[in-house]
């Protein structure tokens, strides 16, 4: 009694609204957005639950204690897991500090050691001039003019050198000066390095020795006063130097090490050392702690795919975004497959790499392109690569291959009805991501392996498939969604309902039929949902089967009830079947999208037959000063056609029933009776809120009328003599 009461109340508020939920006026700011009564706060919380427990599964660590401890012996060989290169980072620094070491010192040469105003050149005339002065001096003897010389030029020079250089002439002065001079800027004309002084002393004798215009004699002396006056000319340059170390450690390649998947890291028994422990952390087998930083960036990434999700619905899919149902699946869904995916990951650090390629992503993608639509399905499926991307810490070559196979599976089932076509599909789309597997391997070197991922995107596809033909009954049922597949099981003739119409009401059956395939053919005229209003007509007039005898396409070789009825009470009975119908509908669990066709496929039409019935009568009625009934008595009480398949199905129901009165049916009365039909409905306003346009309309009207001609085509009339030869064979 309590189920046939709510089922009641759902029918008259789903005739009423065209929803089985009223609609409230907010209550203010925080039953909005915190009342679990409201769809905004409800479509919050969602928005939470689904950033929290992907964050959740993400971010933490799941890997187990294998039990390494450093300079202990392995508990047991633990091998590669994938391939992994990474740098040793002391490694590198040690040889960047190597390299660094190698740069010598930068020395740039400064000429003014040379010819500055205090410079060697200068220095050297000086001495040349200051002996002829002193050498003229007459008052002094020659042991002072030695000694007073020397003492003013600091000592620097043998006495020999001294004595020869006073007692040389005015010419000899000059002469032997301009070679001293030359030989001077000839050996310091190049940069000498405070290290090569001593070098470069060595090599004076032979650069005078090799001038010609020196005289063995003056050798020593020449080369004495150079000696006593060389010094370096490369002076360092400490900026040049440390920017020259710091490109020889910018040049210096990193240290890597290259680990290949399988490779033994440390056997049984061995002492682990520090090696294998880095290895082993750059495997992800030893994080035990939890990563703040991790935790961060997560966060925000599954924050930001999350919201863009939620926008995407809210922005272009405005029927699911509506739907808290269809939106608590979408967040449901969303988790369940990136735990799938968690788990996988963690086998696959903890075992071996081949775990990774068998992400159930196209699994998603293809049960959102059934359920809802190829466009969302690609949204969802990028959404869900990004997040295995970071599940596999950012290998983003994975990540890459499953969006473009899950963006090429929603194409495959996007149009599908069959379930038998999923795995079908699913094998084709397991062939793209089979090559894209090879593709995103084929430079690893290793023959067998790239065989082996290759053969695990087949087997990811049929796995992804199996998985998808599993779950849509339990999605259809769960959470009351209406597929392809689910519409083309109802529209089975061995459907139980369907079983009952045929027997109870065989008129109505046939009925039923023939405007189902008229509005399959118009629904795909115009580009509307087909297998929806094709459904909807098998079951449109499934409140007929409590009254089945009230219908005129039931009766059968007898007098027409409705004879002996008012026309008020008429109306009623027939309009009844609307309400009936919905109600039994919702009994047997129909499809609300399919209830709503059903509840709305007479619209508010006018019982033309029932209230001219009444006008004759109410004209006798008037004369003796009765009042009539007005004519929305006589219009059925539910919403006009909201959907284009709400529309085909009003037109499809109505010219079939009124060709099927027309006595000797002709293509050229079909035609004018289907016209009238429109006509009719369009000046009733009853098309007035479905969203088709007058070019769509004239396309369903062509459809029907050629549909209609096709069934109710002439006939050859067998004349008398063979009709009984047929009944009375020999």
């Amino acid at each position: 009694m309590i189920a046939n009461k709510k089922i009641k109340i759902k029918t008259k508020e789903l005739i009423k609204t065209g929803d089985f939920e009223k609609i409230s006026s907010p209550k203010g700011f925080f039953w909005k957005y915190f009342s679990f009564g409201s769809k905004s706060a409800q479509r919050l919380y969602i928005f939470i639950f689904t950033v929290a427990a992907i964050i959740f599964i993400l971010a933490y660590n799941y890997t187990p204690d294998i039990g390494i401890e450093l300079g202990k012996p392995s508990p047991r060989t633990i091998k590669a897991n994938r391939n992994i290169q990474f740098e040793d980072k002391e490694k590198t620094e040690e040889d960047r500090n190597k390299n660094e070491a190698l740069v010598e010192d930068i020395y740039v040469y400064d000429s003014s050691v040379l010819n500055g105003p205090q410079g060697v050149l200068f220095q050297i005339k000086y001495f040349f001039n200051l002996a002829q002065i002193v050498g003229l001096k007459k008052d002094k003897k020659s042991e002072e003019k030695i000694t007073y010389l020397s003492n003013l030029l600091g000592n620097i020079y043998p006495e020999a050198t001294i004595t020869k250089a006073l007692n040389l002439s005015v010419y000899e002065n000059k002469r032997l000066m301009d070679i001293t001079l030359d030989i001077a800027k000839k050996i310091m004309g190049e940069k000498i390095k405070p290290t090569e002084l001593e070098f470069v002393k060595s090599k004076i004798p032979q650069e005078v020795e090799s001038n010609k215009e020196v005289n063995p004699s003056d050798m020593f002396f020449i080369v004495s006063i150079i000696e006593a006056n060389l010094k370096p000319t490369a002076v360092f340059d400490p900026v040049a130097t440390s920017n020259a170390k710091q490109e020889a450690r910018a040049k210096t390649p990193p240290h890597m090490i290259s680990i290949l998947e399988g490779q033994t890291i440390v056997s049984e028994g061995d002492i682990v050392d520090e090696s294998d422990i880095m290895v082993l952390k750059q495997l992800g087998l030893l994080e035990r702690s939890i990563n703040w930083n991790r935790y961060l960036y997560i966060s925000l990434i599954v924050a930001v795919i999350v919201f863009i999700l939620g926008f995407y619905l809210f922005k272009f899919e405005n029927l699911i975004y509506s739907n808290i149902r269809k939106v608590l699946m979408i967040s449901v869904f969303l988790v369940i497959f990136t735990a799938i995916i968690k788990g996988l990951n963690t086998l696959a650090t903890i075992h071996l790499n081949l775990w990774n390629y068998l992400f159930p992503v196209m699994a998603l993608s293809m049960i959102m392109a059934i359920v809802f639509n190829a466009n969302f399905a690609i949204v969802i499926t990028i959404c869900l690569s990004f997040l295995a991307g970071i599940a596999t810490n950012l290998d983003f070559s994975l990540t890459l291959a499953y969006m473009i196979g899950g963006i090429f599976s929603t194409y495959i089932v996007s149009n599908l009805s069959q379930r038998s076509n999923v795995m079908k599909s699913g094998f084709i789309s397991s062939l793209i991501l089979a090559f894209l597997f090879l593709v995103i391997n084929l430079f690893s070197g290793e023959p067998t392996r790239i065989l082996l991922y290759t053969v695990l995107g087949v087997v990811n596809g049929v796995i992804c498939s199996i998985l998808t033909i599993g779950l849509m009954p339990f999605i259809e049922s769960v959470f009351k969604v209406v597929t392809a597949m689910g519409l083309l099981e109802l529209s089975h003739t061995d459907q139980p309902l369907l079983k009952e119409m045929l027997i109870k009401a065989p008129g109505t059956y046939n009925h039923s039929l023939l405007v189902s395939h008229l509005c399959e053919n118009a629904a795909k005229a115009i580009g509307a949902d087909s297998l929806l209003v094709k459904v909807a007509a098998l079951y449109h007039d499934l409140g007929k089967l409590r009254r089945p005898e009230y219908f005129y396409e039931n009766q059968v070789n007898v007098d027409n009830i409705h004879d002996k009825l008012n026309p008020s009470m008429s109306k009623n009975i027939i309009a009844s079947h609307i309400r009936d119908g919905v109600e039994d509908a919702i009994k047997n669990k129909l499809p609300r999208r399919v209830i709503n066709v059903i509840a709305q496929h007479h619209g508010t039409s006018l019982m033309t037959y029932f209230y001219e019935k009444h006008k004759d009568r109410e004209t006798i009625k008037a004369s003796n000063g009765h009042a009539g009934l007005v004519e929305s008595h006589f219009r059925y009480q539910t919403r006009k056609p909201q959907t284009k398949e709400a529309a085909i199905l009003m037109l499809a129901d109505s010219c079939e029933a009124a060709v099927r009165s027309i006595e000797s049916i002709t293509p050229k009365k079909i035609e004018q009776m289907v016209n009238y039909i429109f006509e009719s409905k369009i000046k009733d306003g009853q098309l007035d809120e479905a969203n088709i346009t007058l070019k769509e309309i004239n396309k369903v009207k062509q459809s029907l009328i050629d549909g209609l001609i096709s069934i109710y085509h002439s006939r050859i009339i067998y004349p008398q003599r063979e009709l009984k030869a047929v009944s009375n064979p020999k």
